[in-house]
């Protein structure tokens, strides 16, 4: 079956986030260096398909739609990725149930394809019933079989994309009944998770709650209820950085998005952000995203 597509090149992190219709997906830079994506999108009524790839090591968080059930496999991972502290590589498939919540750490030039399929589709019953089964859960399933069928349809639907008419070819059966086979599979039951996933979540809030304060990160322990070890290793083995590194890092995206909206000087970007050393924030804020803050600021206007 023919159905419309849009394959896109994007220059901005935030407008690639947007791509992913349903996922209200949020994106981090987190590898240094100019960001560029490409983003092909099948949004169809039956099915969705969406592949991505980027130059940079990302920090993405997201949850799977109401109504549907989604699974991701990686076509391409010359680097190592992530998903809710669980390292996922080439014979995984990420089971995304509705309203599941992720963190995932992608890295650079890792292709992942994304499959979304909606509860309406016939046969409908049995669709629903494995997918109830996995509501607010993610699962990532070592199958290699299941693997490289998800990964042999995605070629094959970027295989199909025809530049003029702006079409691929899906078939929604052939998604339908592989979706059918994961949700059926016996490690759909259990899949893969990280217990400092939890700790990591509610210290992430504190920390993205108090940017422009100077609190150390015992006192965000403190306020977690535990101690600031736990909070490190839940930092560590969640997206493998310092709490530190993370905070600091969640600082220079808000303020390029705050140069970006053209409202905000360097100076106001920088200080509404934490980062009140004007001389060391350029210096960061340029290693992060190549090039100063006032070229942002600039290009914005």
């Amino acid at each position: 079956m023919h159905t419309g597509a849009c394959l896109q090149r994007f220059a901005c992190i935030d407008e690639q986030a947007e791509q992913l219709t349903g996922f209200d997906q949020h994106y981090e830079q987190v590898g240094a260096g100019s960001f560029s994506g490409a983003f092909l999108a099948v949004d169809g009524d039956r099915v969705g398909v969406f592949i991505e790839g980027t130059n940079r090591l990302l920090h993405q968080v997201g949850a799977g739609p109401e109504e549907q059930i989604s699974a991701v496999v990686l076509l391409q991972s010359p680097s190592q990725s992530m998903s809710n502290g669980v390292v996922f590589g080439s014979e995984d498939v990420l089971l995304v149930g509705p309203g599941g919540s992720y963190e995932a750490v992608v890295g650079a030039g890792v292709v992942p394809a994304v499959f979304s399929i909606s509860f309406d589709l016939s046969p409908a019953l049995p669709l629903r019933r494995l997918a109830d089964r996995q509501r607010g859960q993610v699962r990532l399933i070592t199958a290699p079989d299941l693997s490289s069928r998800f990964r042999n349809t995605a070629i094959g639907v970027l295989r199909s994309w025809d530049a003029e008419k702006r079409t691929v070819e899906v078939s929604a059966e052939t998604v339908q009944w592989l979706m059918l086979d994961l949700l059926a599979a016996p490690a759909a039951a259990g899949g893969s998770s990280c217990p400092a996933l939890d700790l990591f979540r509610r210290s992430k809030s504190i920390m993205a709650d108090s940017l422009r304060e100077q609190i150390p990160i015992s006192e965000i322990a403190s306020r977690a209820g535990v101690s600031r070890r736990s909070v490190e290793n839940a930092f560590r083995t969640s997206v493998a950085l310092s709490p530190n590194e993370f905070r600091k890092l969640l600082r220079l995206n808000k303020a390029r998005r705050l140069l970006e909206q053209d409202n905000h000087s360097v100076t106001e970007a920088a200080m509404d952000s934490g980062m009140f050393h004007l001389g060391r924030f350029a210096t960061e804020y340029r290693r992060l995203f190549g090039e100063l803050p006032s070229d942002t600021a600039r290009r914005s206007r």
